[in-house]
């Protein structure tokens, strides 16, 4: 009797150290955007939210123009953003694009999500993608455009979207 009960008790306590092993994990994983298919409508709308949005860019003349937007489906934030280079462009796109956020009551931004190295060997890049995100927050996106024409010829371009709160 003594081991049925010891043999259960183990098993028991196995159990519940797995499962609260899978909750730790699951916990600490962090949140991971999803490329999305928008209607040129639905860009453009999302685009137009930002008035920081240069379409014709005062530059060296490798990014000819870049935008970032944001907006929200549900408890989703959805992130679109170009950087369209001249035609002797190498790589073009985004050297990092960071999801920050921030509560009303503080002034200060803090990093949600950063992803970095987005390019395509192409004159340019087209950014759609989604991320679930927390209600509480106002969120903002920050990234740099990048262009490389050749290993001493690169530009690159700061820009932040405008502002979406999930309350």
């Amino acid at each position: 009797m003594k081991k049925t009960v010891s043999s259960i008790l183990a098993v028991f306590l196995s159990l519940l150290f797995v499962f609260q092993t899978s909750l730790a994990a699951l916990a600490n994983e962090e949140p991971d955007w999803q490329d999305i298919s928008l209607t040129q409508e639905e860009f453009d709308e999302i685009l137009s939210q930002n008035p920081n949005n240069q379409i014709a860019a005062y530059t060296s003349g490798l990014i000819l123009s870049y935008s970032i937007g944001i907006s929200k489906s549900g408890s989703n934030l959805v992130i679109a953003g170009t950087t369209f280079c001249g035609s002797n462009v190498k790589k073009c796109g985004f050297s990092v694009v960071t999801i920050k956020r921030r509560t009303s009551s503080t002034a200060s931004w803090t990093t949600y999500k950063t992803y970095e190295d987005l390019y395509r060997d192409s004159y340019s890049y087209t950014l759609s993608k989604t991320i679930a995100v927390a209600s509480g927050y106002q969120y903002r996106v920050y990234c740099t455009h990048y262009a490389k024409k050749s290993l001493l010829s690169t530009e690159k371009i700061s820009n932040s979207s405008n502002v979406i709160s999930f309350n």
